[in-house]
């Protein structure tokens, strides 16, 4: 694929953007874009797999989500339970009551399967796209 994508970047190159030029203003723009975090359900569900490798509970993966910059959770905590609630019933992530009444939560095997394969998925999209805007 990654062939295909460099033959299409010098064709483009060599007609339709030819004469089509950045600024540094614009390009900075471009990457912060491309760096913004994605606030899909997968890439929400990607990083609360990636964050419960070890025992954590709904509060701390919040404070954890919302620092990766994260903010579809502001004034909306509950959503996080649903999608724990899913994954869960999922059997991506496994679930366990303390004896002080909290409950914490844990990748489970069929999430860590998921969480490879997105690995590589993502890291395959990113060269990709990286490569393109290189010049």
């Amino acid at each position: 694929m990654e062939n295909r994508l460099n033959r299409l970047r010098k064709s483009m190159e060599e007609s339709a953007f030819k004469e089509l030029s950045f600024s540094e203003k614009m390009r900075r723009e471009v990457h912060k874009q491309i760096n913004r975090p994605d606030e899909s359900e997968e890439m929400i569900t990607f990083a609360i797999l990636q964050l419960l490798n070890t025992e954590k509970t709904g509060y701390e993966l919040t404070g954890l989500l919302r620092s990766r910059g994260f903010q579809k959770f502001e004034g909306k905590e509950g959503f996080l339970y649903t999608i724990l609630h899913r994954l869960e019933q999922k059997g991506w992530i496994v679930s366990t009551w303390k004896e002080e009444g909290t409950k914490v939560y844990l990748v489970g095997d069929k999430g860590k399967r998921y969480l490879r394969r997105q690995e590589k998925s993502i890291a395959a999209r990113r060269k990709s796209i990286r490569g393109l805007l290189e010049e």
